[in-house]
């Protein structure tokens, strides 16, 4: 977590692949990021535009993870 209760979005992938990723979490999480071919939009905007994982999440921030990928 980062200074005084801020959370960043490097936070967020964190937690989410400790505490609910009880399977495969490779899967979802690459490293400190999310896996390619998976959107991260917060608030509507892509996760690039708005610092990647250095973005300071906000109470009423809206994140989403998008999964691009699919069977065929």
């Amino acid at each position: 977590m980062g200074v005084a209760n801020t959370w960043t979005i490097r936070d967020l992938i964190g937690w989410i692949k400790q505490n609910l990723l009880c399977e495969r979490p490779e899967l979802f999480v690459q490293g400190e990021s999310v896996r390619p071919g998976i959107l991260v939009m917060i608030n509507n905007i892509d996760w690039d535009l708005v610092g990647g994982l250095d973005y300071v999440i906000n109470n009423d921030d809206i994140i989403l993870f998008i999964s691009t990928l699919h069977g065929g």
